[in-house]
């Protein structure tokens, strides 16, 4: 499993929920360690069904986006899909002004996008 200790990880049905357990995804260390732990996922599970669970995160940074995005890439390359979900209300607004909103396939809640996952398989 990832390295990330506050990447909480869970694989069933041929998709990999992965909930990031931290209120602040500020700093340079939390970043790349997320970085590092996402990747992981890649190299484990190929042509991956990935649901992204930023419930537990109220901040982050620029540089978070930028990581999102290089893994969003990663993964369309492998054939496979990722969806975000669980945002509050206050990070929304993040992908809204830089238009990841149409980047990204966003979910309210990480059920829903498993559910979709589920009704749709790759």
């Amino acid at each position: 499993m990832p390295s990330c200790d506050f990447l909480h990880v869970q694989a069933y049905d041929g998709i990999v929920l992965a909930k990031v357990a931290k209120e602040r995804l500020l700093d340079a260390a939390a970043i790349n360690s997320l970085g590092e732990g996402l990747n992981q996922l890649l190299d484990r599970y190929p042509k991956i069904s990935l649901v992204l669970d930023l419930s537990e995160v109220g901040y982050l940074s620029s540089a978070v986006l930028g990581k999102l995005v290089a893994l969003h890439k990663q993964v369309k390359t492998l054939k496979g899909r990722m969806a975000l979900a669980g945002m509050k209300p206050a990070i929304l607004p993040l992908f809204k002004v830089t238009n990841l909103d149409k980047v990204f396939e966003i979910h309210a809640e990480a059920q829903l996008a498993l559910i979709a996952y589920r009704k749709k398989p790759l």
